[in-house]
């Protein structure tokens, strides 16, 4: 019997213009209303969120935010926060090192503000296609609540005295795909997930949505088998695996759906609120 429900966001529960779709947020609320309990596993933080858990209604029952990849969690019965590992401020160092070996530019995710390390040639680039194609410079992670801020760091070894929640890595499709060996071989002390095609994210190892999850589920009294997980990335992948239904979204990549359970439609398509139906609600 499934007892949680567990979404990512970007490419799964939310579609490609950053809504949900109405028939999921029904199905959803059908579930809530039977006692399922609903955890939102994202990458991003509180804020990042919330236009998510107010339409739903999550901070009305029993339900969590699993954030930063599993890192932070937020109990919104109890209004309590959990915090996992994070980066240290050596880690900052020797991943700075790595991102000027490669080129590319690291982004030091250090609760709302946002470092950005990256050099003054390949910032002029990126001002330069912020103006031509509109492309914000803070890649919108500004954007959830006023007191987020994108900071440029200088292009030197900077020590970062906050706690460092992840980094991620921005370049193009092409370049990931040309140089994702050598700098996982690089970055081998931390988890390392490809998110999206030109996005790369440095977690602390072992730090996952999955470890999340079992927390909750721990808490809750109920076990991993109970749960049905939702994903499209490789962040994903240790949620699903250990999930007793993992379900891989009908535009997850390869590697996702490779381990899932089940494969359902896309994230355009009511993916999520069909296999609800099916095997939650019983329609």
């Amino acid at each position: 019997m499934i007892k949680c429900l567990a979404f990512d966001l970007d490419g799964t529960l939310l579609m490609d213009d950053k809504t949900m779709d109405p028939r999921t947020v029904d199905s959803i609320k059908q579930a809530m209303a039977k006692g399922i309990q609903i955890v939102i596993a994202s990458g991003r933080d509180k804020n990042g969120c919330r236009f998510v858990y107010e339409p739903l209604g999550l901070e009305e029952g029993n339900n969590y935010l699993a954030l930063v990849n599993g890192q932070i969690i937020y109990d919104f019965k109890n209004k309590e926060y959990d915090l996992d590992d994070v980066l240290m401020p050596e880690d900052g160092i020797k991943i700075q090192q790595i991102c000027k070996k490669f080129d590319v530019e690291g982004i030091f995710c250090c609760g709302y503000d946002f470092y950005s390390y990256l050099s003054t040639m390949n910032r002029l680039k990126k001002k330069i296609k912020e103006v031509v194609a509109g492309k914000p410079m803070d890649y919108g992670l500004k954007s959830g609540g006023k007191y987020r801020n994108f900071i440029n760091l200088p292009y030197e070894e900077v020590r970062l005295t906050q706690d460092i929640n992840k980094v991620i890595m921005v370049h193009s499709e092409k370049f990931f795909k040309q140089n994702l060996d050598a700098l996982k071989e690089a970055l081998s002390d931390y988890d390392v997930l490809m998110v999206g095609p030109a996005w790369m994210e440095i977690m602390p190892k072992g730090v996952s949505k999955a470890s999340a999850l079992e927390k909750i589920a721990t808490k809750n009294g109920y076990t991993m088998n109970e749960v049905m997980a939702f994903g499209d990335a490789e962040n994903d992948i240790q949620m699903l695996k250990r999930a007793g239904v993992g379900v891989a979204m009908g535009n997850a990549m390869d590697e996702v759906k490779e381990i899932a359970d089940i494969i359902t439609d896309t994230n355009l398509n009511n993916g999520i609120g069909k296999i609800i139906d099916k095997m939650v609600l019983g329609k």
